[in-house]
């Protein structure tokens, strides 16, 4: 199972299983949003961070999803 990395600043928490890296607060992510800020407008902007928010949970609920898999076969042996 490949492992992921959010690329958007402050995307979700860490997950086991998983590389992550939270930028908010940091040099690059304030940098990061004010380049968003300027070229997305409110609706955009809203609808672009939710779109990733919940690819990130999607993303989480799989591996949750694999990791009971890997339980249960290994419990059935």
């Amino acid at each position: 199972m490949q492992s992921t990395k959010p690329v958007r600043p402050g995307a979700g928490q860490p997950v086991t299983g998983h590389i992550s890296t939270s930028l908010s607060g940091g040099l690059l992510g304030g940098a990061l949003r004010m380049a968003e800020s300027v070229l997305l407008r409110g609706g955009q902007q809203t609808a672009r961070r939710n779109a990733w928010d919940a690819v990130c949970e999607n993303r989480r609920y799989a591996q949750d999803r694999e990791d009971v898999r890997r339980v249960l076969v290994h419990s059935a042996r």
